[in-house]
């Protein structure tokens, strides 16, 4: 069961980083990207994920959001 929830967030970090790098903005001086709102505590909430042993219903419920909201993007 644990690799399987691993494999999961897995899946959903990639699929986030690929939504995250079609939709950056360049800066206007080129040194760096914008990412896309919200992206960032996302992201920052499914790598917490990975320290926990067992999720959480209301865990996996979020993850399931997250996974509609990037899945259409990749």
């Amino acid at each position: 069961m644990v690799s399987q929830v691993t494999d999961k967030l897995k899946e959903l970090q990639l699929k986030m980083i690929r939504y995250a790098e079609s939709k950056r903005t360049s800066l206007p001086n080129g040194s760096g990207y914008i990412l896309p709102d919200d992206w960032s505590e996302d992201f920052k909430w499914v790598l917490r994920l990975e320290s926990k042993s067992e999720l959480s219903i209301a865990d996996k419920r979020q993850c399931n959001k997250l996974f509609r909201k990037y899945l259409g993007y990749v």
